[in-house]
């Protein structure tokens, strides 16, 4: 149930007459946790937390993760050499500052207030303890093709967040998946 329900009250609880309280409806979502890496399906994934955030008035969070295992297991396989694995983590933790500022500003244009998280581990397992330390309510994360999880790492990962997590994860896909192909003729 996304929006809550009003008290009922049944024969033997119910308020004295003129003595109404007003109805209220518990929060259903207190904290949600945005996973944020700067793509565009991600942006797409980050206005709809925003967006969600205000209308609930629930806090966000906001994560960026770099994935040193990925960096390790290319180091392993000798795609990488100590130097470029050290200049690749700091890259990624740069850009990690920047989406999350970025994040951090779409927010405040509408009025809600975004904690940032940058952190470093392996993904699903990042995002999962964050998740359960924060006590998050759900957890956004921008969409994924089934196609794409066989070769692509980011995929897999993604796929382990929405597999173990216990509380619900909302997929946002990219709006042009979400409208559509539009097939202009020609002629």
């Amino acid at each position: 149930m996304l929006f809550g329900r009003l008290r009922k009250y049944g024969k033997n609880d119910q308020p004295a007459a003129g003595n109404e309280p007003a109805a209220t409806v518990p929060p259903v979502m207190q904290r949600i946790l945005l996973v944020a890496d700067g793509s565009q399906p991600s942006q797409e994934a980050a206005q709809l937390a925003i967006n969600l955030a205000a209308n609930l008035s629930c806090e966000l969070l906001a994560a960026f993760v770099v994935d040193v295992a990925l960096m390790d297991y290319l180091m392993q396989m000798r795609i990488f050499v100590k130097e470029e694995r050290e200049e690749f983590e700091e890259d990624l933790e740069r850009k990690g500052r920047r989406v999350l500022l970025h994040v951090q500003e779409a927010g405040a244009k509408v009025g809600v207030e975004v904690e940032t998280i940058l952190c470093k581990g392996r993904f699903h397992q990042s995002i999962l303890q964050l998740a359960a330390e924060h006590k998050v309510d759900a957890i956004v994360i921008n969409g994924w093709k089934y196609s794409s999880a066989q070769k692509d790492m980011s995929s897999v990962e993604r796929q382990l967040v929405l597999d173990q997590a216990e509380c619900p994860v909302i997929v946002v896909k990219r709006r042009q998946e979400r409208e559509g192909v539009k097939i202009q003729a020609k002629g």
